[in-house]
């Protein structure tokens, strides 16, 4: 009898907290529009990016290739975990058991390790393309090599958040399942390794080689001022408006997820893993950035690139004809330029 008295008082506490964690209805119908703005725009543009590089020979350039392969990731955010987020803010608690919770808490790792690597391989690459323009270091066996590695290594950093050195579990107050918090040795030593192998290394390459990119721009430039020539001219204003597109794909990419490592690296450092209604409201606010990231690039490729644009307007206009080419950025239709 006391056995069944305790039991039900631990579900009646059980229910009360679950209710106290649900979020304020306006606030979850917000969120939920927001998502779901983000994640049609993410599916239908970073589909239009895979198919103008797969489409147009001219787009299979080196860094287009790379670029496919963030399209790639971002896809992938607005196929699976951004529905289940939605979900969740919509019933205030996860509904979908403990098998797709450790999916969904794997799905979220693989995709930002995934991006995080192919924006630092990117960085690698223009890098030397533009500090040592007469080699040529990175055929294309190196950069399927480099574009492999990335989802290898974000593959092993997933498996190892949802088995062996930590656990995916769905936590009250959040929007989505996500490893438990470093409380012992073993989920430290995996905290550690995630931030120093996947934000703290690549940030440092990564800033590295847009500060290197930078001063040879610069550098190119002044040359350029004593020793003007057209064919000069015309390839540092195409290094330029490569390195300020990636570089804002960079900053995006960096201003977006800083909300969610900022929360994550609050509870860390403070042990304050009680679900307060600052933190309960910051979650899905935190994730939401996160997600938006992966509905911005395409966005950028079209105010930034003609090529990419035009490949876009083929797309939705269902037009057909052109020679779409990043390589001269140029479009022809039956041999006459327009």
């Amino acid at each position: 009898m006391y056995g069944d008295n305790e039991t039900s008082i631990l579900t009646l506490n059980q229910t009360v907290n679950a209710t106290s964690e649900k979020w304020e209805l306006s606030f979850s119908a917000t969120m939920a529009t927001i998502l779901s703005i983000s994640s049609f725009l993410t599916l239908v543009g970073n589909t239009m990016v895979v198919t103008v590089v797969i489409k147009h020979p001219g787009m299979r350039t080196r860094t287009n290739l790379f670029l496919m392969n963030l399209a790639l990731a971002d896809f992938l955010v607005g196929l699976l975990p951004v529905p289940f987020a939605i979900s969740t803010l919509i019933m205030g608690t996860w509904i979908f058991g403990d098998v797709l919770c450790t999916i969904v808490g794997f799905l979220n790792a693989f995709c930002l390790v995934a991006s995080i690597h192919t924006l630092m391989y990117i960085s690698i690459h223009k890098c030397y393309s533009i500090t040592r323009p007469f080699s040529d270091p990175f055929k294309l066996r190196r950069i399927l090599i480099m574009m492999a590695a990335a989802w290898l290594w974000a593959g092993f950093s997933a498996t190892i958040t949802v088995t062996g050195l930590t656990y995916v579990h769905y936590k009250p107050g959040t929007s989505q399942c996500g490893p438990q918090y470093p409380h012992d040795i073993k989920s430290y030593i995996h905290h550690y390794i995630i931030q120093a192998t996947n934000i703290i290394i690549p940030l440092v390459i990564m800033i590295y080689c847009y500060g290197r990119m930078f001063y040879e721009i610069r550098k190119h430039a002044v040359r350029l001022q004593k020793n003007s020539t057209i064919e000069g001219d015309v390839l540092l204003a195409q290094q330029k408006r490569a390195f300020w597109t990636l570089f804002i794909v960079l900053a995006c990419f960096i201003v977006c997820w800083l909300p969610y490592h900022g929360y994550a690296s609050y509870l860390v450092i403070t042990k304050s893993f009680k679900s307060t209604n600052f933190l309960r409201h910051f979650n899905p606010v935190a994730y939401m950035f996160g997600y938006i990231n992966s509905a911005c690039n395409p966005i950028i490729y079209a105010l930034r690139s003609p090529s990419f644009r035009q490949g876009y307007k083929e797309i939705l206009c269902r037009s057909s004809g052109y020679l779409i080419s990043d390589d001269k950025t140029e479009c022809r239709k039956n041999n006459r330029r327009i």
